[in-house]
């Protein structure tokens, strides 16, 4: 009896551990991010936003300003990758894409599906570092 309570304990406790990461990696993407660009662009610079409200920003300052704005989601279960998900924006950002990295400096997606469902050309290594 005594073994079944300690796996039972063992089990709640692992569940609740799990539910909290999905909560983490919520709190953890909230805010702004700057694109990293890989070649040079001039004086081109790009915010990603992630609202508490699942809203999505982007700001991209050239000359002028432009705004787009969209929905995410972000899904950590236990085993599987942290999926983020954006939609509503424009195909060549919309789509789900594997959370690479995430902590206080630095976001790493890669986007695995479009958003309409197929993974055909679907790959896009994204880096950012936070902004302040």
């Amino acid at each position: 009896m005594k073994r079944f309570a300690f796996i039972f304990a063992i089990l709640i406790s692992c569940s609740i551990f799990f539910i909290s990461c999905q909560k983490k990696k919520e709190e953890k993407i909230l805010g702004s991010w700057q694109y990293v660009y890989l070649t040079n662009v001039g004086n081109t610079t790009q915010i990603w936003n992630f609202t508490e409200d699942f809203k999505f920003i982007t700001k991209i300052t050239t000359d002028t300003v432009v705004y787009d704005t969209a929905n995410w989601s972000i899904s950590a279960k236990a085993l599987s990758p942290t999926l983020l998900k954006i939609n509503g924006i424009k195909r060549e950002i919309d789509g789900t894409y594997k959370v690479l990295t995430l902590n206080r400096k630095y976001l790493i997606i890669q986007r695995i599906m479009l958003d309409n469902g197929s993974s055909e050309g679907a790959f896009n290594r994204i880096e950012f570092v936070k902004a302040n």
